[in-house]
């Protein structure tokens, strides 16, 4: 191996600590039952955008769900959300 394959550069660092981050935070949510009345965050602090992101959208998220109105939730972001939707708390399923 040379170094070149073993360097990590600061770019990819600081991606895998913020999906690291970010996976932590979704885990401890889906993990815990919803308390009611609790605070979810705005959507500008997760870069929520009503458009899907490299394949990846709310309506594939394991945070995201239909409410009775038939509209969109999401068990962080506050207010409704787009099916087509996504933001940097997006969950694989599975």
């Amino acid at each position: 191996m040379d170094g070149q394959e073993a360097r990590i550069t600061r770019r990819r660092g600081l991606a895998w600590c913020s999906h690291l981050v970010i996976g932590a935070a979704a885990i401890l949510v889906v993990g815990k039952p919803q308390i009611a009345g609790a605070v979810k965050a705005d959507k500008k602090d997760f870069h929520y955008q009503d458009r899907p992101k490299e394949g990846k959208s709310c309506s594939i998220c394991r945070l995201y769900s239909l409410t009775e109105t038939g509209k969109g939730q999401c068990a962080i972001v506050d207010g409704d959300v787009s099916p087509s939707g996504w933001c940097m708390a997006y969950v694989p399923p599975g």
